[in-house]
């Protein structure tokens, strides 16, 4: 290590000292969750330290911290909205599910992944980057090297043909 990380590194621990506390009160009073206040503070930090000394980009440090905290939190919160949805559509462990419904839920997952299957290959790799690997629009047009405007229409143009696909069967899962 040069003198210079090393002097990188001091420097990090005295931010991430004089702020980590701050920033867990933060995303404590916005959420009501110590789970989620952790989680938000070692993005927070990892963050941060990709952007203060992997991008050399000088900024107000309290404002980076606390611009980085916000978006972090809407994310964390976003993800947890939708695990929790996710959670909330399996199955109870007690509940056995009858013949007809087994049936119905194995075709609505065949049904979803033959929709999936038939997206052109760059809206499905899209779409499945955004879903099963949960990236930002920001980060799949990085990672993909498009604009996040072709990100967002690939997503929409997926979601629409997925609806069109699965709103029969999505009704007549949950009308029987």
């Amino acid at each position: 290590m040069s003198n210079q990380t090393l002097i990188s590194i001091l420097e990090f621990e005295q931010i991430f000292e004089k702020w980590n506390k701050k920033v867990y009160q933060y995303a404590l009073r916005k959420t009501s969750s110590p789970f989620i206040a952790e989680e938000t503070v070692q993005r927070v930090f990892i963050k941060l330290w990709d952007n203060l000394f992997h991008k050399n980009v000088a900024v107000d440090i309290e404002a980076q911290v606390f611009c980085i905290a916000r978006t972090t939190l809407l994310d964390i919160v976003k993800e947890e909205r939708k695990r929790q949805l996710i959670m909330d559509m399996q199955p109870a462990e007690d509940k056995v599910l009858t013949p007809s419904e087994l049936y119905r839920l194995k075709e609505m997952n065949a049904t979803y992944k033959r929709a999936v299957e038939r997206m052109p290959a760059s809206r499905r790799e899209v779409f499945l980057l955004s879903r099963l690997e949960n990236l930002s629009y920001k980060e799949i047009a990085h990672r993909l090297s498009i604009s996040p405007k072709t990100v967002e229409n690939h997503i929409a143009l997926a979601l629409k043909a997925l609806k069109k696909t699965l709103f029969i069967l999505f009704i007549l899962f949950f009308l029987k």
